[in-house]
């Protein structure tokens, strides 16, 4: 993690996330495979901003603005981020992720102070990697309810990607069935007894599409149904391998753009200031991996805006909708070991 701070007065800043590093450090001795995260621009973003900008032009207004004001923003933190020292450039990997994942339905732990394998029962016999200090529950997060005996009372930091309702995905799933998770509708998603896994002192972090209904119905629906409020809203912004923003953002918000809403929020009985100085992140930037959905983790950022109890050292985290794991975290999901999978990683666990 990498603080951006264009004068140290500034109260302001930018986090700058090493997805593969961040969780090389947390993993030991099973690193991501670089190739996960080649991102490069595509030569016609160039071509199709000249040809949004001309629209703009003709169209001139608030929006245009705004997108113009975000792109300043982000251009300036990325001077300070400045090009990576060198570029590793490596062959394309398989699309392991694309292959079918027949998990059943189990829930794990690992207290070994190692990674530990799992091996699945599919046709390939896919083997997983589970790090240390960490719990996961290969379930419906629809079933929640019926694991809450199993889980804390409560959860210092909670982190949910939900599947929402999007294009992309219902073309994946008429193209391969397998390749889709299940779309929850709103409603659907404001059933999540997320309530219950809370105190006063919980964070609770929701990555969200830039689809302006689906914000509205996360402030407006969401929030009040699990019994929290906005503590701050900010961007994640993509960028290539060699530190450039993918594409520009665009004042035609039903477009897809280079960034991800992320929202934070607390009990409403959470004391009035709680969380307040997270608001001087004014936005996230890293390299995105190439999997769907594989989001950089949040802890190295959140966890020192986190109220521990006396004398507890490390925080409690709670992820649902994951497709990986992270130490200190209990990960629910229906494709909870999909990205552990031993394949995407250069592996020297040593046996004993």
């Amino acid at each position: 993690m990498l603080k951006l701070q264009k004068k140290t007065e500034d109260i302001k800043f930018a986090i700058f996330l090493d997805h593969r590093k961040l969780i090389n450090e947390e993993y030991g001795e099973c690193k991501l495979k670089s190739a996960l995260f080649q991102f490069k621009v595509k030569k016609t973003h160039q071509e199709d901003e000249e040809k949004h900008s001309k629209k703009r032009k003709r169209k001139a207004g608030k929006g245009d603005q705004s997108s113009l004001k975000d792109i300043q923003l982000v251009n300036d933190y990325l001077e300070l981020l400045g090009k990576p020292l060198e570029t590793e450039v490596t062959p394309p990997i398989a699309r392991h992720w694309e292959d079918a994942y027949s998990v059943p339905q189990l829930h794990g732990a690992n207290e070994s102070g190692r990674m530990q394998r799992f091996q699945g029962q599919d046709e390939l016999r896919s083997v997983y990697l589970i790090p240390d200090r960490c719990r996961f529950f290969n379930h419906n997060v629809d079933n929640l309810p019926a694991l809450l005996h199993q889980l804390l009372p409560a959860y210092d930091l909670i982190v949910l990607d939900p599947p929402w309702r999007n294009k992309y995905i219902r073309r994946l799933k008429r193209a391969k069935q397998e390749l889709g998770y299940s779309m929850l509708t709103n409603d659907q998603l404001s059933h999540i007894p997320l309530s219950r896994l809370t105190h006063p002192r919980s964070l609770v972090v929701i990555w969200c599409t830039n689809s302006v209904q689906h914000q509205v119905a996360l402030e407006q629906q969401l929030l009040p149904s699990w019994n929290l409020r906005l503590v701050h809203k900010l961007r994640w912004y993509k960028l290539s391998t060699d530190h450039q923003l993918i594409a520009a953002p665009l004042a035609d918000l039903t477009q897809k753009q280079p960034y991800e809403i992320l929202y934070i929020a607390c009990r409403l009985d959470a004391r009035e200031d709680y969380g307040k100085d997270i608001q001087k992140t004014e936005l996230l930037l890293s390299v995105p991996s190439i999997v769907h959905s594989h989001k950089p983790p949040l802890l190295s950022w959140l966890k020192d805006h986190v109220e521990l109890d006396k004398d507890q050292e490390d925080p409690n985290c709670l992820e649902l909708f994951a497709r990986y794991l992270q130490p200190h975290f209990t990960s629910i999901g229906l494709e909870v070991l999909k990205l552990m999978d031993e394949r995407l990683y250069e592996v020297d666990i040593k046996e004993t």
